[in-house]
């Protein structure tokens, strides 16, 4: 999901990000077709620097099993199964059955698609249905349930594995008090907080776009 729409600030500076951006070409004409299609509808994608990233962490670690909350059209599942390799897979959820429809058809005929699942259904009832183990689980669902989240994918990935997050950086708005309505940044921030704070983990946050915060489970 990209940064909120009442981000506080930017995290790189615009030219530095157009720089990066310079640097991570899209390999095939896919993610480019789904960066303009969501740009032309207002909808959230992870940033392509993000996505580079999910593929990079896969392939570091071998990942052959991935879980992935919140697929939406399937773009962050895209860079995810680029990393796991032809023998891997990548489950995805997603609630809304438009965006399960409009996945099947970005990728018809596409090399990857046989690569990803998506399953419809809410994403921390489908975690709760699956017991695991997974090599990476890649969190990016609505910003309040990220600490129940937490909870429910720790115990479900393998000793070595990561929990990737997006959005910890929350467009600035981690940088300041939240508001008591504020359900959103009061979840990421307890999210980070937890993340860092549990001993069964070892935790930092890539400036990744609007924040990638990468788990290594113990």
């Amino acid at each position: 999901m990209s940064h909120p729409v009442d981000a506080t600030k930017s995290i790189l500076h615009p030219e530095v990000a157009a720089y990066l951006d310079s640097l991570t070409a899209a390999p095939d004409p896919l993610p480019l077709r789904m960066e303009r299609k969501a740009k032309a509808l207002g909808f959230p994608l992870v940033g392509r620097r993000a996505g580079r990233w999910l593929e990079l962490l896969a392939r570091m670690i071998g990942a052959r099993r991935v879980l992935e909350l919140g697929s939406g059209w399937g773009y962050s599942a895209y860079w995810l199964a680029r990393g796991v390799g032809p023998e891997g897979q990548v489950l995805g959820t997603e609630s809304d059955p438009r965006c399960i429809a409009e996945h099947r058809e970005l990728f018809a005929n596409h090399p990857l698609a046989g690569r990803i699942r998506l399953q419809q259904g809410e994403a921390l009832a489908t975690l709760r249905s699956l017991s695991g183990p997974y090599d990476m689980i890649f969190v990016d669902i609505e910003k309040e349930d990220y600490p129940r989240a937490l909870e429910l994918a720790v115990p479900r990935i393998r000793s070595g594995g990561l929990l990737v997050a997006d959005n910890v950086l929350w467009g600035g708005k981690v940088t300041q008090p939240a508001a008591p309505d504020d359900v959103a940044t009061r979840g990421v921030l307890r999210f980070n907080t937890l993340l860092h704070d549990d001993p069964r983990l070892e935790a930092a946050i890539l400036p990744a776009d609007d924040g990638l915060a990468v788990a290594w489970v113990r």
